[in-house]
């Protein structure tokens, strides 16, 4: 008996923290930047739909895990977005720096990378190219698709 219970809290425990998966969806490309989105980062709070947003350099080599990213809001009905904190990191893929400017909400423009995010984030429109994590897809050549 003493075991099952045991049992039974550890698998409580399990189910109650929070996932850990990371599942980064190429959203943009350009020739120097190309733009992700951990879809498994979707949060809703209070009416803000945010989610993690990458840019990771769109050329280097397998081993330089340099990189930026940040959080996202959306008040998705308003069409607004603003950006959160910024973490940057280094081609040893440690953090480097962390800014937070503390934008408030503005409107979104069109064929902006924000109306594209929203549409992943807002309208649950998924890429076709996915990754498990950033350095998964550093260390895959940061292809152009899969």
């Amino acid at each position: 008996m003493k075991t099952s219970i045991i049992a039974a809290f550890s698998v409580l425990g399990l189910a109650a923290s929070p996932a850990l998966a990371e599942n980064w969806n190429v959203i943009s490309r350009s020739s120097a930047t190309v733009f992700m989105v951990d879809v498994d980062s979707i949060a809703q709070a209070d009416g803000v739909t945010s989610a993690r947003l990458a840019r990771v350099p769109a050329k280097g080599e397998s081993t330089d895990l340099s990189y930026s990213a940040g959080t996202v809001a959306f008040r998705c009905a308003a069409n607004q977005s603003k950006a959160g904190e910024e973490i940057y990191y280094g081609p040893d893929g440690a953090e480097q720096e962390r800014i937070d400017d503390g934008y408030d909400f503005e409107p979104i423009a069109r064929n902006s990378l924000d109306s594209y995010v929203k549409e992943l984030v807002c309208e649950d429109k998924r890429a076709a190219a996915s990754f498990p994590t950033i350095r998964a897809f550093i260390e895959a050549g940061r292809p152009e698709s899969r």
